[in-house]
């Protein structure tokens, strides 16, 4: 018999609600919370022989000793696969799931599987790692569908215990990472490029062999009508942060934002912030930040009139873009607007590199 261990939210192992966010790593023995209902849909196949579960906020604030804590525990068990969430439509629940996933899978080579919603968060960030031991269910977008969700993921992770060939996604109903294999079809490439043509022409069905990512169509919003009587924010995806980089921002695929006042600033001091960014040298952005976050022209617009007093939201908005998975910059894009929103803001400046 198989050996499962189950790694979930603090909330779907039972032991608290948004009360018990900052929870750290703990341990139930066997099957509890949702995991009596992953043991129900395992059978006799496989036992789950070990619940492992974090706060939500405890996760994303300290990351790597929750993830160190998470791999220390499996490692403990030595289980045949490991099953995380499912997470549904949350977002930093399937972030946490598919970074425990592939964190298990390079340290300690175990295949993985977990299931969210497919616009989910935690999908970009998927897609981006390539792992080939870790697979992402498609399920429904709330918990009212956690029975099935449970009986999916059993059934895929009694086959990657029992070391079955998981065949491409299209077939075996996991979401795609973008792994390509070299196989020998029947027909040639020339042929079945053909065929897919005509098909195209004539209107038929037909799926391609490489599928391209569609980008969203965005209508731009309505010019303001002046700038000196409007609530303009600043937005900025080149990496400037206080010096020490506080959020620990990455270089490169980086999930969260953050923002940084600068109420009582006429500019940004050298020395006081850096960039963080990989896409470009940072050397002169650290010389200078105001070429990623202008304050000192801003600034001077204000003394000028051309910004009306207190008409300059005080805080500006950054995340380092370099790298940045689609899905996570349109939930990212999707936050920062509402907070706009809520700040009153009327237009925003959006400093890109």
């Amino acid at each position: 018999m198989a050996t499962v261990v189950h790694v979930v939210n603090q909330f779907f192992a039972g032991v608290g609600g948004e009360d018990k966010t900052n929870l750290p790593v703990g341990v139930l023995e066997g099957a509890a919370g949702a995991a009596r209902g992953l043991a129900a849909e395992l059978r006799e196949r496989a036992t789950v022989a070990a619940t492992i579960y974090f706060g939500d906020n405890y996760f994303h604030e300290h990351k790597d000793n929750a993830k160190e804590a998470i791999v220390r525990e499996v490692d403990k068990v030595h289980p045949d696969v490991v099953v995380v969430g499912p997470a549904f439509n949350a977002g930093r629940y399937g972030l946490a799931a598919v970074e425990i996933c592939q964190t298990i899978a390079e340290r300690l080579g175990l295949p993985c599987v977990t299931g969210m919603e497919p616009e989910n968060p935690g999908v970009g960030f998927y897609r981006e790692n390539h792992n080939e031991k870790v697979f992402l269910l498609p399920i429904s977008e709330s918990a009212a569908g956690m029975g099935r969700a449970l009986a999916t993921m059993a059934a895929f992770a009694c086959r990657l215990a029992a070391g079955s060939v998981i065949g491409p996604a299209d077939r075996e109903g996991y979401l795609p990472r973008g792994i390509r294999r070299l196989e020998r079809g029947e027909r040639s490439g020339v042929e079945r490029a053909i065929d897919m043509l005509l098909a195209k022409a004539e209107g038929r069905p037909f799926a391609t062999e490489l599928a391209m990512e569609v980008w969203d169509k965005v209508a731009p919003a309505a010019p303001l009508k002046g700038v000196a009587g409007a609530k303009l924010a600043l937005v900025s995806t080149s990496g400037v942060v206080p010096w020490g980089n506080p959020d620990r921002f990455k270089t490169y695929r980086n999930t969260h934002w953050r923002k940084y006042s600068f109420a009582e600033l006429k500019s940004l001091e050298a020395g006081k912030w850096e960039a963080v960014h990989g896409g470009y040298n940072v050397a002169e952005m650290n010389r200078n930040p105001h070429y990623g976050v202008p304050l000192d022209a801003l600034r001077a617009l204000e003394a000028e009139g051309k910004i009306g007093r207190g008409k300059l939201y005080p805080a500006y908005y950054m995340i380092p873009g370099n790298q940045g998975s689609p899905a996570v910059m349109r939930r990212v894009g999707q936050e920062i607007a509402a907070d706009l929103r809520k700040e009153g803001v009327d237009g925003v400046l959006l400093v890109a590199t």
